[in-house]
């Protein structure tokens, strides 16, 4: 009797997960997109506040009359400016990111999604750069 119930539950199981729409490689290629800045969005305030901190740091040792501590400063204030450029790259990424792609074919699609990819992976690189640079001056 226990083998009957069983039967019938494994074959609803089997019907409905082949009856669900499978996903398109252009949707699993958007997932991927949205996942790298994800990944990386998280990350936004510890740069702009290692910016800062690096800004500040750079503004004391520039009252300085040591070489070595101009030399620092500029140093401090190269990383301060990755740290900006990272900053800025990410939400010039966004602004231009099109989520709608109803219009375009499932080719122009995958083009753009996979042009996509490659830009968000390298705001990714940049941001991680950037904080790992500041993580080893602050």
């Amino acid at each position: 009797m226990i083998k009957a119930p069983l039967a019938l539950l494994i074959l609803l199981c089997v019907s409905v997960f082949s009856c669900s729409p499978k996903e398109s490689q252009n949707e699993l290629l958007k997932e991927k997109v949205i996942q790298v800045h994800d990944e990386v969005m998280p990350k936004i305030g510890e740069l702009k506040a290692s910016q800062k901190k690096l800004n500040e740091m750079a503004g004391n040792l520039e009252q300085s009359e040591d070489a070595k501590d101009t030399e620092k400063a500029a140093e401090l204030k190269a990383v301060a400016a990755d740290c900006e450029h990272a900053y800025d790259e990410m939400f010039v990424w966004m602004r231009q990111f099109d989520v709608d792609l109803e219009e375009m074919s499932e080719e122009q699609a995958k083009s753009y999604l996979e042009e996509q990819l490659e830009k968000v992976d390298k705001v990714k690189k940049d941001i991680l750069e950037a904080l790992e640079k500041s993580e080893a001056l602050l």
